[in-house]
């Protein structure tokens, strides 16, 4: 068979959720250099390549790394002996971190094809807890440190950042080793019921700062009720920082 024919079939087939679209040549090179491997190598594997090559190709960050685990496929099991070379691999969905069905369907036997589960996973730097926690309690740069997680694991989301999160208060007791999330923090409150602060007002080309009295407690980005000091004005702004409310 010529040399070829795995290269273009790669290029010609990839399919991302519905659509079918071109690899870039380093792609498909790559997965020349899979369909043409020694004997040895295990459907299983190649496969794998197939879908890597996939999500790859859909933009991975550069600080991350990623898996594919194939599951449902029997042990032992081998596609037909001209497939070697002519495999597709065909999402149902978009590719995401986790479990994805795949159809693989053979370029030379239309009547062939196999279901089977990949899991997706993407190994990335997040903020893990390095000591225990207790409510209420300030997050610290010693209490933080970046591990390697897969987060696909991470279904409540992460942070990549240990500075955006100092200063948060913690929701409740957390035990070393957990992956912060967005539920298990607060921001920390800025502006206390009964404080003064500065109001600014921003129109098109200029800005106006008032006294004010902040008429509820607020964390940074909240929206509160603040009064005008001068005209006992009662309006509505958001908070900027620990003494700065924006008014509508």
């Amino acid at each position: 068979m010529n040399s070829e024919w795995p290269r273009i079939i790669i290029q010609k087939f990839i399919r991302y959720g519905g659509f079918l679209f071109l690899l870039p040549i380093s792609s498909a090179i790559a997965a020349e250099k899979v369909t043409n491997a020694p004997s040895q190598h295990t459907l299983d594997s190649k496969i794998s390549q197939l879908i890597l090559e996939q999500w790859i190709a859909l933009g991975q960050r550069d600080d991350s790394r990623s898996n594919v685990l194939i599951k449902g496929l029997p042990s032992g099991y081998k596609a037909p002996d001209k497939c070697a070379g002519s495999l597709i691999a065909l999402p149902m969905k978009q590719l995401r971190p986790g479990d994805n069905s795949i159809e693989i369907t053979c370029m030379l036997i239309s009547s062939w094809s196999l279901m089977l589960n990949a899991d997706i996973e993407v190994w990335r730097d997040v903020v893990v807890l390095r000591d225990h926690i207790a409510r209420g309690e300030p997050l610290t740069s010693s209490s933080l440190v970046l591990q390697k997680r897969n987060i696909a694991d991470l279904q409540r989301g992460y942070f990549s950042s240990i500075e955006k999160v100092l200063g948060n208060i913690s929701k409740r007791s957390l035990r070393s080793g957990a992956a912060l999330n967005p539920t298990m923090i607060n921001l920390p409150i800025l502006v206390k019921r009964g404080q003064s602060i500065t109001l600014r007002a921003e129109r098109a080309g200029f800005s106006v700062d008032m006294k004010g009295l902040a008429m509820k407690k607020g964390r940074r980005g909240d929206k509160i009720k603040v009064k005008n000091s001068s005209s006992d004005k009662v309006l509505y702004g958001t908070i900027i920082s620990a003494d700065l409310v924006l008014v509508d």
